[in-house]
């Protein structure tokens, strides 16, 4: 009888300790929900693009194409600074856009598809030149201190790609959409 009653005390003491940790998992939710900018972009894989009178030019490996993904990415939200408009990954995987915080757009959802992957649902509120909006998955996904790193391969319009081929002019055969391989850094902020 003792026995049966040591076994049902200490199991009566562990399970609001298992139960408690069950809670505080629950509330912290993903480690990706936060506020963040686009900090860098760099193009992932060389690609091509076809201009007026010189053929293709490539755009090599490593070329940051940080402005054309913001503009992209961003175009829907107003501010001064590419630096101050925010990615909302919150809670509720809803996505928002805004300025530092403030006039917040429903941008979507995201999702982690799994440790390594984010999903990011962009509608056409995000993305005005996509009647659909457009998924991205994010993979290689880490996070090293407030910086999220991953890669994409993100459609971009011949003519936010047309300032990395200045003083070229891109010839009109040009398809009107890229799919780029990108390497993304956010700053959560």
């Amino acid at each position: 009888m003792k026995k049966a009653s040591l076994k049902l005390l200490s199991v009566l003491v562990i399970l609001p300790v298992f139960f408690q940790n069950c809670d505080k998992k629950e509330e912290e939710g993903s480690k990706y929900v936060g506020n963040y900018v686009i900090t860098e972009a760099l193009v992932a894989e060389t690609f091509t693009i076809p201009v007026t009178g010189a053929g293709n030019i490539p755009v090599i490996a490593n070329t940051s194409v940080t402005q054309a993904i913001q503009t992209a990415l961003l175009s829907a939200v107003t501010c001064s600074s590419p630096d101050k408009s925010y990615i909302e990954l919150r809670k509720d995987y809803s996505l928002y856009l805004s300025c530092e915080g403030a006039n917040a757009i429903n941008g979507g959802t995201w999702a982690e598809a799994s440790a390594t992957e984010i999903q990011l649902n962009l509608n056409s509120t995000a993305v005005p030149t996509s009647a659909s909006g457009i998924a991205l998955s994010v993979t290689d996904v880490k996070v090293i201190g407030n910086i999220l790193s991953g890669k994409a391969t993100i459609p971009l319009p011949k003519e936010f790609l047309a300032p990395l081929l200045a003083p070229f002019i891109l010839d009109p055969s040009a398809p009107a959409v890229y799919l780029v391989k990108i390497s993304l850094k956010f700053t959560q902020k």
